[in-house]
């Protein structure tokens, strides 16, 4: 059982990048449950065994990041209860296909794949950020949001179809192979809006504590409470709690174009690592 205890720390630091960049920390776990762990001499976990224990740790995590952001008012609850009301049931339809129908030798080249992609969108949509802020609609929902500093944010809502499509399309890849819907929902708000970065992370923060809760919880009604790898999980919920903490501390001090590049470069290394593995070349 101890032989993941190393895990408390390495869910600090995932959590703490994830939480700080508003993206799912299972980003990060699962290659490193399916490609680390046999290079430090653990069984390594299947890619739907490793997508399952990321999602169920990642619950934990966000629920802490979510605190955290709350407590700092940097949460829009009116724009986030419209991306859940798509993403939740295409996370719970996703996470039905990949227990039930899909082959999970191919699990690891759509993870790479969907990387790689969110990568060039998330790149795209920074340059056309550059060409000037995006320009709402007439009927686009206004906002006011004062956080706990008394910072008032004032912004509008806008692209309303394209973030529905898209947190549908995050909700399924989150049931899938644990990831897409923060990924997707915090590029919409700050690119495609221009929804201020610490608003558009609080709202991703929501947005995926609530979607991966019931990927996660169909995970388990799917295989079993008692096949969950439980030792892994209970290490490494302690190290994501703390770290769900200190994320949100450091977004308040990271710039919009600081924190789109990290999430460029993050998305194309684990892309080009899983997308090889599900290629069987590593």
């Amino acid at each position: 059982m101890y032989e993941f205890a190393f895990m408390f720390f390495v869910g600090i630091a995932i959590a703490t990048l994830a939480m700080t960049l508003g993206m799912g920390g299972a980003l990060m776990f699962s290659p490193f449950f399916i490609i680390v762990f046999p290079l430090i001499g653990l069984p390594p976990l299947s890619p739907a065994d490793a997508f399952g224990a990321a999602l169920l740790i990642e619950v934990f995590g966000f629920a802490s990041g979510l605190v955290g952001y709350g407590r700092r008012k940097l949460i829009d609850y009116k724009t986030a209860s419209v991306l859940i009301f798509v993403s939740i049931p295409s996370a719970i339809i996703g996470t039905i296909v990949k227990r039930k129908f899909l082959d999970p030798s191919i699990l690891n080249a759509i993870f790479g794949a969907v990387l790689l992609i969110l990568a060039i969108y998330v790149y795209r949509n920074t340059q056309k950020e550059r060409q000037g802020p995006p320009i709402p609609s007439s009927n686009s929902p206004r906002r006011y949001l004062t956080d706990n500093e008394n910072n008032i944010y004032e912004y509008q809502v806008c692209n309303q179809f394209q973030g529905r499509l898209l947190a549908g399309l995050g909700g399924a890849s989150v049931g899938l192979i644990s990831l897409g819907v923060g990924e997707t929902t915090v590029t919409t708000l700050r690119v495609r809006c221009g929804v201020p970065m610490r608003i558009a992370t609080g709202t991703s923060v929501f947005v995926v504590a609530v979607t991966v809760l019931s990927a996660a919880l169909t995970d388990i009604a799917l295989i079993g409470f008692e096949s969950v790898p439980w030792s892994l999980v209970l290490f490494t919920i302690p190290g994501v709690l703390i770290g769900g903490q200190i994320g949100p501390n450091l977004a308040t001090k990271l710039s919009s174009e600081t924190g789109e590049k990290i999430l460029i470069v993050v998305f194309l290394f684990f892309g080009i690592l899983m997308l090889f593995k599900g290629l069987a070349f590593i």
